[in-house]
């Protein structure tokens, strides 16, 4: 195995829907930028991960995260030759907000063509095993196949989802005793949805989770939606893995197990038992299993429940947090919960996302500091990727400053992002 040393400025732990966003900013100021990613691509859950519907760039008011991320998007949709959604003009009936749909393979592409240009320097493949403080600099050890590499920087971004990093560092972290399911993405196309009629594939739903043929979990929205919502979408983020638990190897296995298991099941359960799904077809699987939560960072502020359903106006406020409250269990499958008024638009404040008595080092996506309920608001999408643009400025600016992130002003953060095209706060 060979060692390689590399010096850096801000170290992305993670390249994922936060960590991405977070290098492309970084990297766009100057600063010399790295991300190890343990996966193939960029984008995480967007794209490897299989929900390619980020969610969400616009209210019923208006545009809520832009800059970098809907820059992406923007390309994408254009390298595809498709318009772009004049958002004006939707009517959201269903959800106060609008999902956006990506192309997986052009965005990843989009996405680290980006990157590079950034000056961004990508390691994949490889996972951080061990963080230590030397001065005022991280030595960052990780490990690919064949290599040990050794990463000194000034900064590190944690984006990895699981609170990696700060959970090396021995920084404090939350875990609720029960959490959110996970999910296993892939889709199901060719169903002639002519032949369905909505209350007699509900009565065969019904049948098959009597007699044993399908199992709880394999659909995940029966409280709130009929079976043919689960035929209508193909299936697509529709299943539940339970106590999925991706902050290690052995959990990550187990989900993925369960997940294609799960996904197997329903395939040959449409096909051979849904009138019009004889033709059916399995088209896209995600590589891996998905967990909604496992461990949050303990920051210096935590989000509470009501921060969010109020829209606390926090004075350091980086960057908006629009979504519902968008709660899994294995009880009772979903149930969510919406902003009483359409003008709430709920913010993310950088201490959240700066981990308790630490220096140098903040935090982006789901390792955000935040309770559960607060929690299954923020963790949208779009909502990660505007966290990864302010840490990516916050990161950039401490380097150019000499200072720690943590001391870097709120303000400046936002003018930095805004200047890159985020929506003013």
């Amino acid at each position: 195995m060979k060692t390689i040393i590399e010096k850096v400025d801000v170290v992305v732990a993670g390249g994922g829907t936060a960590g991405h966003i977070a290098a492309i900013q970084a990297g766009r100021l100057g600063v010399k930028t790295s991300v190890i990613e343990a996966g193939t691509m960029l984008g995480g859950t967007m794209t490897a991960g299989g929900v390619y519907m980020p969610n969400h760039f616009f209210n019923t008011r208006g545009p809520v995260v832009q800059g970098i991320p809907w820059e992406l998007y923007i390309r994408s949709k254009e390298i595809e030759g498709l318009p772009i959604p004049d958002y004006q003009k939707r009517r959201p009936m269903e959800t106060p907000g609008y999902y956006s749909y990506i192309n997986v393979p052009v965005y990843a592409a989009i996405a680290e063509e980006e990157a590079l240009l950034a000056g961004a320097i990508l390691h994949y493949h490889e996972f951080i095993a061990e963080v230590k403080a030397e001065g005022n600099l991280w030595e960052v050890t990780s490990f690919g196949r064949g290599i040990k590499r050794v990463t000194k920087a000034k900064e590190i971004i944690d984006c990895s989802g699981d609170s990696d990093v700060v959970r090396i560092l021995g920084l404090k972290v939350l875990r609720s005793t029960v959490s959110q399911p996970g999910t296993l993405q892939y889709k199901i196309e060719g169903i002639e949805h002519e032949q369905i009629w909505k209350e007699e594939v509900q009565k065969i739903y019904e049948e098959a989770m009597d007699d044993g043929t399908l199992k709880k979990g394999d659909w995940a929205y029966p409280n709130l939606e009929p079976f043919q919502y689960y035929l209508a979408h193909g299936g697509h983020n529709g299943t539940h893995i339970y106590d999925a638990d991706t902050s290690e190897a052995d959990g990550q296995t187990r989900a993925n197990i369960e997940g294609r298991a799960r996904m197997l099941r329903m395939f040959k359960f449409v096909r051979t038992s849904i009138p019009g799904c004889e033709r059916a077809t399995l088209k896209m699987m995600a590589p891996y299993a998905l967990a909604r939560e496992t461990y949050h960072t303990l920051g210096e502020i935590l989000i509470e429940s009501d921060d969010f359903l109020k829209a606390v106006d926090f004075e350091d406020k980086v960057c908006n947090a629009f979504n519902y409250i968008d709660m899994h269990s294995q009880e009772t499958g979903c149930e969510v919960q919406f902003l009483k008024s359409e003008d709430l638009l709920p913010k993310v404040p950088f201490r959240a996302l700066i981990p308790k008595d630490s220096r140098r080092i903040t935090v982006a996506g789901r390792n955000i500091s935040a309770n559960r309920i607060a929690f299954a608001g923020i963790r949208a999408q779009c909502t990660c990727m505007a966290m990864g643009q302010a840490m990516g400025a916050a990161a950039a600016l401490a380097v150019q400053k000499n200072a720690a992130s943590r001391d870097v002003d709120s303000r400046d953060i936002v003018a930095v992002t805004i200047e890159h095209g985020a929506v003013p706060l």
